[in-house]
């Protein structure tokens, strides 16, 4: 009897051991905040950058726009309609399509703009109706660039610490095609404020394949990530999304790009009975080809498909695809989420 219970110890412990040994010594992965703490403020204001910066993640997201008079603006959007009142503002400034665009503006009149909870303009509700109130008579404004890098070196002296900036160029295309360079233009303030090196703690990222791989010739010498999503929308290449999610596609991307990061719902595909997902190996692939894989986007009230809650959306991202890093609106549940698990 007493042999039966040792032995029984002696498995418990070792499949304790084992799960405490599930992770790699040097796996260490990142967490970025998704526009700033976006699940819990309006998205890429100062105040939602703030309380992220709190939450100690390894960086803080900037998506780029530019205006009229070519400054740049952090907003995730290229048009204006879904995060401030600038249809009451400027009624008669939209485009024939309906829409209010960032680059129709001066930098002066969108600091004019409430910044607000990510609504539908067509209903005027809020996308996640749990989060701040899209009506809150608060007034938040849209940042500049040049505001949020100098928010984020002024917070690592004050605290110590060094939490980076992971800036996304948005559509450099479609800025291109309005005869504006928003990549060089974005690569020279990343440059001003000695962002631009391997051992910088900041990442240019694009969904752009031709502006990923036109960066390095641009002068872009730090970490660069590319961005995959299968789906069609205006200035967004769908068959070259679906391309780079092959070897061949990886193959080539790799020879710019030092970060590859597919949507998660790319790498942990729902099943088609919507219960759980199955793993391909598109993560393996670009490790292979010496990438690091990052993905998005981790929200505890919108869990992705074929998973039943968010922390299981976590599991699968470090002990199965072994992400090198993770983007989230809730960023504190992911810092939080290695450090129980001897990752931080």
């Amino acid at each position: 009897m007493n042999k039966l219970v040792i032995s029984l110890g002696l498995a418990m412990l070792m499949g304790l051991t084992g799960a405490a040994e599930s992770f790699a010594a040097d796996y260490r992965p990142a967490v970025a905040a998704h526009r700033g703490a976006s699940g819990f403020l309006p998205e890429h204001t100062i105040e939602a950058k703030v309380m992220a910066y709190a939450m100690e993640p390894d960086f803080i997201e900037q998506d780029v726009v530019m205006t009229k008079d070519n400054q740049l603006m952090v907003m995730h959007d290229y048009t204006l309609d879904t995060t401030t009142d600038v249809a009451k503002k400027f009624p008669n400034r939209c485009r024939a399509d309906g829409k209010y665009y960032v680059i129709d503006f001066t930098l002066e009149e969108i600091k004019s703009l409430i910044v607000t909870e990510r609504f539908n303009p067509k209903t005027g509700k809020a996308v996640f109706e749990g989060r701040f109130p899209v009506d809150s008579g608060i007034d938040f404004r849209v940042p500049t660039l040049r505001e949020e890098l100098e928010l984020i070196k002024g917070l690592n002296k004050s605290t110590g610490k060094n939490i980076g900036v992971y800036v996304e160029v948005k559509k450099p295309n479609f800025y291109e095609q309005e005869g504006k360079d928003i990549v060089s233009a974005t690569i020279k303030m990343l440059d001003e404020y000695g962002y631009n090196d391997m051992k910088a703690k900041a990442i240019l990222q694009m969904f752009d394949y031709e502006a990923v791989m036109a960066a390095r010739g641009k002068g872009w010498k730090g970490e660069l990530c590319m961005l995959v999503e299968v789906w069609d929308g205006p200035f967004h290449d769908k068959k070259r999304h679906e391309w780079l999610l092959t070897p061949e596609g990886m193959a080539e991307v790799a020879k710019q790009a030092t970060i590859f990061a597919p949507w998660f719902s790319h790498m942990a595909v729902a099943n088609p009975d919507g219960k759980g997902y199955t793993v391909n190996d598109i993560a393996d692939n670009a490790r292979k080809l010496g990438m690091k894989v990052h993905s998005w986007t981790h929200r505890v009230d919108k869990p992705l498909k074929g998973f039943k809650d968010s922390d299981a959306v976590l599991d699968c991202a470090f002990k199965e695809l072994k992400l090198d890093g993770l983007f989230s609106d809730f960023c504190g549940n992911v810092v939080d989420y290695p450090k129980k698990n001897g990752l931080r």
